[in-house]
């Protein structure tokens, strides 16, 4: 016979945050985002970068994108994300 276990998924929610966590960074830091090219969330992502781009200047935002929204990124954008960027923001599924 088959037992099916059934768990309850919700955790404990907090209700408190005391503070948001600091980003130290210097002016030679590059961050990477790579968008996983989905339509439902392409406004925000967008908006995103910009914010990025307006905090940290436009040259120190490197954007990939993934050609195939529910395909992992290919190895090649990986490698390319890790060797020019200090910090990589990734997009749900990328």
């Amino acid at each position: 016979m088959v037992k099916l276990i059934l768990c309850d998924p919700v955790g404990e929610v907090a209700t408190t945050v005391k503070h948001s966590p600091v980003i130290r960074w210097s002016l030679n830091q590059k961050i990477a985002t790579l968008f996983n090219n989905h339509v439902s969330s392409y406004r925000v992502w967008k908006r995103l970068e910009e914010l990025l781009q307006e905090q940290v200047g436009p040259s120190n935002v490197a954007t990939f994108a993934k050609e195939n929204t529910f395909a992992p990124a290919p190895e090649e954008t990986i490698a390319r994300l890790v060797k020019i960027a200090d910090l990589a923001i990734v997009g749900v599924g990328a």
